[in-house]
């Protein structure tokens, strides 16, 4: 089973993954977990200035090629982000690179492709609050209101069926995630 976790930045999406992850592991089951792979990424990225349909590229291939590896490993799987909002980070700098080559169709065809690979995908709203300060990612509330809104615009146009989850406590979200999920 493989389980998404997806949101703009500054959601606590880690958190809950982690939290998910060592309560799926108290239970018994065999759980791995999957990190953004945005921080390994070898080109500059993690603003919205610093950031690239390049490097969303490498992002959304290391995201697919970790899942298939971990999904081989693991009984179940949590990915801290998806395929979803990594497109969607990748439409917001198309944005600005209106340039279509084919870095930009592979990226299209890879998220086709992928959307859909994912037995559960939970969705976290943005936490009403002023983002972290963090030497990596952005504080721009916009820029993550941009990203929240593309991640809707997504699911609904490419209908997919995604668990919105309320801003609680990791405990309650887990409880939620453990019943849809029958685990």
């Amino acid at each position: 089973m493989k389980i998404g976790i997806c949101g703009t930045h500054g959601t606590g999406k880690t958190s809950l993954a982690h939290a998910l992850v060592g309560k799926l592991k108290e239970k018994g089951h065999d759980a791995g977990f999957i990190e953004e792979s945005v921080r390994r990424c070898p080109l500059p990225t993690g603003t919205e200035k610093r950031n690239s349909v390049y490097a969303q590229a490498w992002i959304a291939a290391d995201q697919i090629q970790k899942e298939i590896v971990h999904g081989q490993r693991h009984e179940i799987l949590i990915c801290d982000r998806t395929i979803i909002d990594n497109y969607a980070y990748f439409l917001w700098n198309l944005k600005r690179y209106k340039k279509a080559d084919l870095v930009v169709k592979t990226v299209q065809n890879m998220f086709k492709n992928w959307k859909n690979s994912y037995d559960f995908v939970f969705k976290l709203p943005i936490i009403p609050r002023k983002l972290q300060k963090d030497k990596f990612r952005s504080k721009d509330p916009k820029w993550q209101r941009d990203i929240d809104k593309l991640i809707d615009k997504i699911v609904k146009n490419n209908r997919i069926k995604i668990y919105e989850l309320p801003v609680e406590p990791n405990r309650k979200r887990i409880e939620k995630i453990l019943k849809m999920t029958k685990l």
